[in-house]
């Protein structure tokens, strides 16, 4: 099912209860056992009408970099998961938790790993701000938690070059601990030669 064409919303994933504008399930009525099933995200595939390959991209993020006049930018190689707020009471935010984050330096200087960035946001100005995609899909494999409980989910999608992003501290420390323990406290043995018995 296409959800999504051309950056229109076409259809959402339906259970078997109904909406307003939508009265019939498409199949994607999904659930923890012992839960109901709701409308819920099995595989997600994403595709781009403006693909580039990936060596060319990076040389688009170089570009872009150097025409906002920064030293570098962030590229993120790899994530753990996210999760969305969509309730209509609360912001429309999403959160991503990356694992490999590195400085782009418009310079030439070698990639410099970075700890401790999250991806944060809002959903549609985020999607506004993609420039060009890579030609390689890459899918990632989560669990997603919702009302009608947790399930596995699949995703599916391009490397994408935004021009802007917003990113944020992570909340824990990432301090690296020692690899080794501290060494034990050190006993200075007595000068002292004990006195020997007299008889």
């Amino acid at each position: 099912m296409e959800a999504v064409e051309n950056g229109v919303l076409k259809n959402f994933l339906m259970s078997r209860m109904p909406n307003k504008y939508f009265d019939h399930s498409n199949g994607h009525g999904r659930r923890q056992p012992g839960l109901m099933a709701t409308g819920r995200q099995g595989n997600l595939i994403v595709t781009s009408t403006n693909m580039v390959p990936d060596a060319e991209l990076r040389k688009k993020f170089i570009e872009e970099i150097k025409k906002q006049g920064k030293p570098y930018g962030l590229y993120f190689d790899d994530i753990q998961g996210g999760f969305t707020m969509t309730e209509r009471s609360m912001p429309q935010a999403f959160q991503v938790l990356p694992v490999m984050v590195y400085r782009v330096y418009a310079d030439g200087r070698p990639d410099e790993l970075v700890r401790g960035v999250d991806i944060v946001g809002t959903p549609l100005l985020s999607l506004n701000n993609i420039m060009v995609t890579g030609d390689t899909m890459q899918v990632f494999n989560g669990i997603c938690g919702a009302e009608s409980g947790w399930i596995p989910v699949a995703a599916a999608a391009p490397a994408m070059l935004f021009s802007e992003i917003e990113v944020q501290k992570q909340h824990k420390g990432t301090e690296r601990p020692p690899i080794l323990a501290p060494p034990e406290p050190s006993h200075a043995s007595s000068s002292k030669t004990p006195s020997k018995a007299r008889s």
